[in-house]
C-alpha cells in the first residue's frame, strides 16, 4: 500500500519527466541542467541532509546521489573533517580566589549529521558556549598552582564534561587544549617573588648538603688514616718482635756450640772495653787499672764467664 507522499511524487515525476522531454526537444532546456536537477554529487568527508516537503528523507554520502526535483532538497550540508573552534578568553575564579584569565582551543567532528541538523539550532556555537562554562567550573576546583601544573588534567575533565552534553547534538569532542592562562600584575609579582624565594631555598639547601658531604668525607678520611697507621704500626711490631725472636734463636743456637760461646765471649769482652772508653775524662772509681789492658782484658772475660754461667 503505497502512501499518499509516494503517489504524489510519481505523479509529480511524470509530469517532471514530460516537462524535461518537451523542453530538450525545442531546445529550451540543457542536458546539464536536467543532469543537476537529478544527480547530486557529493564531496568526500562531506554529507548532505535531504528534505522532501520541508521532512528530513535521507542523508547523502559522498560520491553521487540522486534527488527528485522541485521535491526533494538539501537542507543541510555537513563537514566530516576535525573542526578546530577558538574558546576565547574569559575569566574564572580558582579554588583559592584567584581571579584569572584562560582561553583554549576545543576540536570537534561531526558524529551524527542528522542529529546535528535536528538536535540544535545551532550546535557548534552552543559546543563553544558549554566549553566556557565547564572550563569555569573546572578552574573553581583548582588552586592557582594546580592550574599550572595539572593542564593535562584540567583538558581531559573538560573534554569528559562536553563529550557527553554535545553527543545530543550529533557532535563528537575530540580533544580540548588551554591555550593561555593570564593572572593580574600583582599575582604575576607574587608568584615571581615566590619562585625566587624557592630557587634561593634550593641553592642553600644545596650548599649545606654540599658543606655536610664534604665534613663527613674530611672525618672518614681521618679515620681510615688512623686505621691505616695502627694497622701499620701493629705489622711494624709484629716484624720487629719476629726479627727479635729470630735474633734470640740464632744466639741461643749458636751458644750451643763451643765456637759460638767463644764468639759470644769475645763480643761481650769489647762491649766492655767500649764501655771503659766511653768513661774517659769522666772521674769514676775502679778496683783495676786502666792503664793496663792485660788486667782489662782478664778481667772482661772474668765477668764474660760469670754472665754465661748465670
Amino acid at each position: 500500500m503505497q502512501s499518499k507522499e509516494d503517489i504524489w511524487s510519481q505523479v509529480l515525476m511524470k509530469k517532471i519527466y514530460i516537462l524535461f522531454e518537451d523542453n530538450y526537444q525545442h531546445k529550451n532546456y540543457s542536458m546539464g541542467a536536467a543532469l543537476r536537477s537529478f544527480f547530486v554529487p557529493v564531496p568526500h568527508q562531506t554529507v548532505c541532509v535531504l528534505q522532501r516537503f520541508g521532512k528530513y528523507t535521507r542523508t547523502l554520502t559522498p560520491g553521487l546521489n540522486w534527488k527528485i526535483p522541485f521535491i526533494e532538497e538539501i537542507a543541510y550540508e555537513h563537514s566530516l573533517k576535525e573542526q578546530a573552534f577558538m574558546i576565547y578568553a574569559q575569566n574564572a575564579v580558582t579554588k583559592d580566589n584567584v581571579i584569572i584569565q584562560i582561553d583554549g582551543v576545543l576540536y570537534i567532528q561531526v558524529d551524527d549529521p542528522v542529529k546535528c541538523s535536528y538536535g540544535a539550532q545551532k550546535p557548534i556555537d552552543y559546543a563553544q558556549i558549554l566549553a566556557q562554562s565547564v572550563m569555569r567550573a573546572e578552574i573553581g576546583k583548582l588552586t592557582l598552582d594546580q592550574t599550572f601544573e595539572e593542564r593535562e588534567k584540567m583538558n581531559a575533565l573538560i573534554l569528559a564534561g562536553l563529550s557527553e552534553a554535545v553527543q545530543e547534538w550529533g557532535l563528537k569532542c575530540l580533544r580540548y587544549e588551554i591555550k593561555d592562562i593570564k593572572v593580574t600584575e600583582n599575582i604575576r609579582k607574587a608568584m615571581n617573588m615566590e619562585a625566587e624565594a624557592e630557587r634561593t631555598k634550593r641553592t642553600q639547601i644545596l650548599h649545606s648538603e654540599a658543606k655536610q658531604q664534604s665534613q663527613i668525607n674530611l672525618a672518614e678520611g681521618q679515620r681510615l688514616s688512623k686505621i691505616l697507621k695502627a694497622e701499620g704500626l701493629a705489622e711494624s711490631i709484629v716484624i720487629r718482635s719476629t726479627a727479635t725472636v729470630q735474633r734470640i734463636e740464632a744466639i741461643s743456637s749458636a751458644m750451643n756450640s763451643e765456637e759460638g760461646e767463644l764468639a759470644a765471649r769475645f763480643n761481650l769482652a769489647e762491649e766492655y772495653l767500649d764501655a771503659f772508653k766511653k768513661l774517659e775524662g769522666k772521674q769514676i772509681l775502679v778496683n783495676s787499672d786502666v792503664n793496663n789492658p792485660k788486667e782489662l782484658i782478664k778481667k772482661a772475660l772474668d765477668m764474660v764467664d760469670v754472665r754465661l754461667q748465670q
